[in-house]
């Protein structure tokens, strides 16, 4: 009996002394939490004075600048990770890509407006670690003007029959009180001819562009230059374009089959328009032979020629091409070459 008592007392003695224990290591865990609590992260935060600078008037072939000043407002390190540009005519570099907590920096903004005339706006994208803006856009604008103003800037002379004549006027205005003069106006064209046809109370003057003896047929193009005393615009490139037709325009201009397999259908169509209409489609030729056609009215101005691949073909590349023979001094015959591949 008495060493179940002895038992007894000890068990409650380890028991409680380990409860002891226990509540200690609790306390001390506890502690061990707290200490470990992470504080919030600081963040960076990116702020600029301004977001939106307009440059106001801008000579064409002026470089201008602008620095956007900014700062960090957060309290972790700001981080620029790149600027970009809307644009090949506008430059921007940061004075610094690293900046501690209320440190400020600037962001140095060029444009040059090259070829852009009257209202322009770019903008400058600024990507940093900035958590809450991680992308900044900041824009530049600005009112692009020029020392002559040349009108029109490109000058088409449209669609005309072959041997003929096509005139247009190119305006030139100085801009009012720089004294400008306009000293030459030509062109290396053969078949371009240039000459003054007025002058302006206000400086301005007027010149008769004509595009004629050019012998083709097809799309043409070539450069005017304007020579002048400013000091920006010395030299202004005027481009022109155009196109001399004869009696028939036809599209497409080449037939292509593609690849094709053998036991396949295959046809394309070729429309032949009747620029005047007195010309006359005297006979159709295609060869190789085993490439069919068949030639028929689409409306009082034009045809349809249809080219088909004939059950005969033979597999391997086709290499061909059609004579279209008219009553056209101009285009007495129009080829057109017929390409292709069929395949098993």
């Amino acid at each position: 009996m008495k060493e179940l008592k002895i038992y007894l007392i000890s068990t409650i003695f380890a028991v409680g002394f380990g409860f002891s224990d226990l509540a200690i290591a609790g306390e001390g865990d506890t502690t061990n939490v707290v200490d470990k609590v992470e504080k919030p992260a600081e963040k960076p935060k990116i702020s600029f004075e301004k977001q939106v600078y307009d440059f106001g008037k801008i000579f064409g072939e002026d470089v201008v600048t602008y620095k956007f000043k900014f700062q960090n407002a957060g309290k972790g390190e700001l981080i620029i990770n790149s600027i970009k540009t809307s644009c090949g005519c506008t430059a921007a570099l940061a004075s610094k890509d690293k900046l501690l907590s209320n440190e400020s920096g600037e962001i140095e903004v060029k444009f040059k407006p090259g070829k852009y005339v009257g209202k322009v706006s770019k903008t400058v994208t600024v990507n940093s670690n900035d958590p809450e803006t991680p992308t900044y856009k900041l824009t530049i604008s600005g009112d692009i003007i020029e020392e002559v103003i040349v009108n029109p800037r490109r000058i088409n002379f449209g669609t005309s029959r072959k041997g003929d004549s096509v005139t247009k006027t190119l305006e030139i205005k100085p801009l009012t009180g720089l004294n400008i003069q306009v000293t030459k106006v030509e062109s290396p064209s053969p078949y371009l001819t240039i000459s003054k046809d007025k002058d302006g109370a206000d400086d301005s003057s007027a010149y008769q562009i004509t595009f004629n003896k050019y012998d083709y047929i097809g799309n043409y193009n070539g450069m005017i230059f304007v020579y002048t005393t400013g000091a920006r615009q010395e030299r202004i490139d005027v481009p022109f374009s155009g196109e001399a037709i004869g009696d028939l325009t036809f599209y497409p201009e080449a037939v292509s089959f593609g690849n094709i397999k053998q036991n396949l259908e295959a046809k394309r169509t070729v429309i032949i328009n009747l620029v005047n209409s007195d010309v006359k489609i005297e006979k159709v030729e295609v060869h190789p032979d085993f490439i069919k056609h068949a030639l028929s009215d689409l409306n009082k101005k034009s045809k349809r020629l249809e080219v088909i691949l004939g059950d005969n073909r033979p597999i391997g590349k086709i290499t061909g091409g059609i004579k279209v023979y008219t009553t056209s001094s101009v285009q007495p015959v129009i080829s057109i070459p017929i390409n292709g591949e069929v395949k098993e």
